[in-house]
């Protein structure tokens, strides 16, 4: 029996859903979207739901200004892109952590807000930037209708449990044509299609492949489906960006096989959208 439909398409049906994964959890695989889930179905639930005391500030007694400072040029990436369709304006990142993305996005001109759960991070978001952070749980009542020109879900979405809800909420906070920005890990990296091709499960061994904390796994196709039905135009989808993901040697291959990714569909995903409605 199910405990819940398809988080991104709402689908019921028991048999439209298909183990994906039976090992270190069990994920299931919506046959309508592809959507893949710890739910619905039956298994461990590991997904965190409660990120207030989380996180701590280690990462500043090793000497590091944000946790992920290998993502910086990643975070850059994404701010061009955003700017390219928004030059100027007010952004919020929802789920910011630490503020890296913000601290980007700041030095570029943009009014900056975000949202994170972290007591810890938000905090720490707020003094290291000086942008307008509120601390809590994405919700509809922390600020005005269409007040944001830019949303952004930055490695976020793969841990909300309720997607639609959160993209319906981002939709009423942006204004006509503002422009809603999501990066998600995708089921189609190459470890997870290793472990397709071979069955060989130690390809998704957690924590490098298989992440506790995520709720699901997208596909362009069902990231494509969550956004349209949540009133959003696509504007662009890119998969891969190793060019931005890596440096030296390993940046120059990502720059030669970064279009061949994209074009099988292959990698990480970068979902940019237009509010239609």
């Amino acid at each position: 029996m199910l405990n819940k439909p398809c988080a991104v398409c709402g689908e019921i049906k028991p048999e439209v859903f298909k183990i994906w994964f039976d090992g270190y959890v069990k994920l299931h695989r919506c046959l309508t979207c592809g959507f893949v889930a710890q739910y619905p179905g039956p298994g461990k639930f590991t997904v965190v739901t409660d990120y207030q005391d989380f996180y701590s500030l280690d990462f500043v007694n090793k000497g590091q200004e944000f946790i992920y400072p290998e993502r910086h040029r990643v975070l850059q990436d994404i701010s061009n892109r955003a700017i390219a369709q928004k030059p100027n304006g007010r952004i919020l990142d929802v789920g910011c952590g630490d503020g890296h993305f913000i601290s980007v996005c700041s030095q570029k001109g943009l009014d900056c807000y975000g949202v994170e759960d972290s007591k810890v991070l938000s905090l720490y978001a707020s003094q290291k930037t000086g942008a307008k952070i509120v601390q809590g749980l994405y919700d509809r009542n922390m600020f005005p209708q269409n007040y944001f020109d830019i949303i952004t879900f930055i490695q976020v979405l793969e841990h909300i449990p309720d997607p639609i809800s959160a993209l319906e909420i981002a939709n009423w906070h942006l204004r006509v044509n503002g422009v809603l920005i999501v990066e998600v890990p995708s089921i189609h990296s190459p470890h997870f299609l290793a472990y397709q091709w071979t069955g060989i499960k130690r390809f998704v061994k957690p924590p490098s492949g298989i992440i506790y904390s995520h709720y699901g796994y997208y596909t362009p196709k069902s990231l494509a489906t969550l956004t349209k039905g949540r009133g959003f135009k696509e504007l662009a989808m890119i998969t891969g960006r190793w060019q931005y993901k890596y440096t030296g040697l390993l940046g120059q291959v990502g720059k030669i096989i970064d279009p061949l990714l994209n074009s099988l569909k292959i990698g990480g995903i970068l979902y940019l959208g237009t509010k239609s409605q």
